[in-house]
């Protein structure tokens, strides 16, 4: 009898005392007993709580989706761990947890309900969304300099910087093939780390085409030249004046890198543009090119991640999210001569 008491104390301040929520519930999912953080959550009291069930606190679906998950438990008498799941509270709260459920027994062995331990991981699981998402944008951005010096290697080999020895052709063909599964490889990483949700770094200062463009074209150049592509003025020019834009450079350079290579693909021996535009309380900023339009029944979706069919589908999903971050937008739209147009805002 004392053990028994000794233990029930035990629970209680555990219950008491524990970060977690962790509960009991009976064989009809009534709630038996709570920890103090499932109340607090709950935005109620402990003796609100016991004998209610999910119904009462969830939104329908999600209490369902609950309730249907302990009576699988109950019916195999097989538990469920770790399993990661987002809640909403009733206080309008979203949350990560890490979910374990195991079926309560009685001295005899008969299942009587359910012991829950639910742990609080959002911090975890934001900061391994960040540093999934910081790979991400880290590999996508070394993938530009990667194709320049694997085109440079292309134009020495046909010989636009005069003739070279076979044997030198040889070893540069053998070098550019290693450049080719780089960027493959650099692809799979790419495609198995790109999530969204990186948070906002500090914004700067900066010179919209002294510190943004001028670099960007400057990385390009080869690529710029071996295509035959032309920059012109067309759809309002970026003025030779200086133009401030307020902005994290890194993040910035990135969707142009994106929208130029991509201009520099599709547009091959045609014309890239770049557009700018003073709105008042942001910046309309466009990049064109002289490529085919995308065709109509895809316009929506070329912003969704792994929407496109001939690479990682990755690129304008990352440029919006992080135009989005910045409080601006980003879209795509015809010219009037039907080539495509990715405009996108910045504000002051």
């Amino acid at each position: 009898m004392e053990n028994t008491t000794v233990i029930n104390d035990l629970i209680k301040d555990l219950l008491h005392c524990t970060p977690d929520f962790i509960y009991f519930k009976d064989l009809n999912g009534k709630y038996v007993a709570v920890s103090d953080t499932v109340a607090v959550h709950f935005n109620s009291t402990l003796s609100d709580i016991i004998g209610k069930s999910d119904f009462d606190f969830f939104a329908g679906e999600q209490a369902e989706a609950m309730s249907l998950e302990d009576k699988k438990i109950i019916a195999t008498g097989e538990a469920v761990k770790d399993k990661i799941e987002k809640k909403v509270c009733p206080n309008g709260s979203e949350f990560w947890i890490s979910v374990t459920k195991t079926p309560w027994k009685d001295s005899a062995g008969g299942i009587v309900g359910i012991i829950g331990v639910c742990r609080d991981v959002t911090e975890r699981i934001e900061r391994e969304k960040h540093i999934l998402d910081m790979l991400s944008i880290a590999t996508h951005d070394i993938r530009g300099p990667l194709s320049s010096i694997g085109s440079m290697i292309k134009l020495l080999i046909r010989g636009a910087f005069g003739a070279i020895d076979e044997s030198v052709k040889v070893t540069l063909s053998d070098i550019s093939g290693r450049m080719i599964r780089l960027e493959k490889l650099l692809g799979e990483y790419l495609c198995k780390s790109s999530m969204m949700n990186v948070k906002m770094p500090e914004k700067e200062y900066l010179d919209l085409r002294e510190d943004i463009i001028d670099p960007i074209l400057d990385e390009f150049s080869s690529e710029i030249e071996g295509s035959n592509i032309r920059i012109d003025n067309r759809l309002g020019a970026i003025p030779g004046n200086k133009i401030t834009i307020k902005a994290n450079a890194r993040w910035i350079k990135i969707v142009y890198r994106n929208l130029i290579r991509n201009a520099i693909k599709y547009a091959a021996s045609g014309q890239i543009a770049f557009g700018f535009e003073d709105k008042g309380d942001h910046y309309r900023l466009n990049i064109y090119n002289s490529g085919p339009p995308v065709p109509e029944d895809r316009r929506i979706n070329i912003f969704e991640k792994f929407e496109s069919t001939d690479s990682t589908g990755l690129g304008l999903a990352i440029c919006r999210n992080l135009i989005q971050k910045h409080g601006g937008n980003m879209w795509y739209e015809n010219t009037w001569d039907n080539h495509p147009n990715f405009v996108f805002t910045i504000p002051k």
